[in-house]
């Protein structure tokens, strides 16, 4: 990244701010894009996935899969090792179906986001309806989107911001999509007492499945470390102004990361609001998060 002079400002950008823009993005439109061109999938995720009615919590819920029920569904691969029509060619039946039902919802689903986010329409300055009125083009700018918003709309400088989860605007870059359940906290599903009297079958769906949580694992460490020159730049932050960013404990760790500059803790935090009454349970989230709320004050988004 080009050295600039630091900023005094950064925004945090959230999909808050395409959907004030009207950019259809959000994970209901995403719902519907994979009922229509993955029905396999949107099966899986409807199924195994607490997702949501909207796919809202989708990032959540992906480690928290329904296990027993696909092992109950998929049980009936599993035949009796004396049954009538046993043969060792339906000795990985099991396995197989399992590692096709979590290829959908870790490596299948993640190509139909990619896929999604890549064909949705962004405007250009022309052609959006609305526009913030105060963006400042000399602030840096860590977004939680993918879209080229910033952009088309308002003509950053690309340099000056940071697309932590992958831009969709750089071909087959990697798109995150992902929960933030560490694999190291996670107990295998094999961690029991009885597993020297398991079928081999069920211990080997088990290290299937652990490799599902473990591909669907948001790796937020590592993308701090990849884009460390990025928050090395925010020492002479006075201001922090988050825009359409949910607050939520799956970007937790990014936070925490922010709080570690110096000037970041000190800094003034403003926190954009479609209304007022959002700003208690924002302000919940600001603590949850180790932001100094009183340093912290909300904004109405037509006020920007």
């Amino acid at each position: 990244m080009k050295q600039f002079a630091k900023p005094k400002c950064l925004y945090v950008i959230g999909n808050g701010f395409d959907l004030w823009h009207d950019i259809p993005s959000k994970f209901s439109d995403f719902k519907s894009y994979v009922s229509e061109n993955a029905p396999e999938v949107f099966e899986e995720v409807e199924t195994y996935l607490p997702a949501g009615d909207e796919w809202n919590q989708l990032e959540q819920a992906l480690a928290e899969m329904d296990v027993e029920a696909l092992i109950d569904n998929l049980g009936h691969f599993m035949a009796s090792y004396g049954a009538d029509d046993w043969s060792d060619s339906g000795h990985h039946d099991f396995q197989y179906e399992v590692d096709n039902c979590v290829e959908r919802l870790s490596t299948g689903l993640k190509h139909q986001f990619a896929n999604w986010i890549r064909g949705i329409p962004i405007p250009n300055h022309l052609e959006v309806e609305r526009r913030l009125k105060t963006l400042d083009p000399e602030a840096y700018y860590l977004t939680f989107n993918y879209t080229p918003t910033l952009q088309s709309v308002y003509g950053i400088d690309s340099r000056r911001v940071c697309f932590i989860h992958g831009n969709a605007a750089v071909k087959d870059e990697e798109l995150i999509l992902g929960h933030a359940w560490s694999p190291t906290v996670r107990p295998s599903l094999n961690n029991r007492e009885d597993v020297e009297e398991m079928d081999v079958r069920m211990y080997e769906a088990n290290e299937i499945i652990d490799g599902y949580f473990s591909s669907t694992f948001k790796r937020s460490a590592e993308l701090i470390q990849k884009h460390a020159h990025f928050f090395d730049q925010l020492s002479d932050v006075e201001q922090v102004v988050v825009l359409g960013h949910s607050l939520s404990e799956v970007d937790s760790e990014y936070f925490a990361a922010l709080l570690k500059v110096p000037s970041l803790t000190a800094a003034g935090w403003i926190v954009a609001c479609r209304s007022l009454s959002a700003w208690p349970d924002k302000l919940i989230d600001l603590q949850r998060l180790g932001i100094p709320t009183q340093r912290t004050t909300a904004v109405i988004w037509d006020s920007l």
